[in-house]
């Protein structure tokens, strides 16, 4: 069975033969997940929060629904090779950077923790939320 892709206000759509079915993934709602995930994790780089936090599976980009969506056919069929491709790296390096903060967290290295959330971390979280916001628009 081919399976078409397609954007309709902001969500994926896949087109299976039996008519447009919305696809799980609306960007905007991408984009809020990854908000509420630097607050959380800002909680444990400022030593505000009680929650246990691992860095296992953070540096996992395919886990959460959007790298779904980025690591499935959809991505390619959905946008430009360039386009994916900004938004898979920026993607990525967001749960390469969350993993790594949590590292220097577990390793008692709070300043290093506070200097990548600050800089780097919060860097590729603006760069993510432009292309998804780009995305959302077409």
């Amino acid at each position: 069975m081919q399976v078409e892709f397609g954007l309709h206000n902001g969500h994926a759509l896949a087109d299976n033969g039996r008519g447009r079915q919305l696809e799980r993934m609306n960007f905007a709602a991408a984009a809020e997940a990854h908000v509420a995930w630097k607050n959380r994790l800002g909680q444990h780089v400022y030593g505000t929060s009680t929650e246990p936090l691992g860095a296992a599976s953070l540096g996992q980009d395919g886990v959460c629904q959007l790298g779904t969506l980025l690591h499935g056919r959809a991505c390619d069929s959905l946008f430009t090779a360039e386009e994916c491709g900004q938004l898979k790296e920026e993607h990525a390096l967001f749960h390469q950077l969350s993993a790594e903060v949590v590292e220097r967290l577990m390793a008692n290295d709070r300043e290093a923790a506070v200097s990548l959330f600050e800089n780097d971390y919060s860097a590729v979280l603006c760069s993510l939320l432009q292309s998804l916001s780009r995305m959302n628009q077409q």
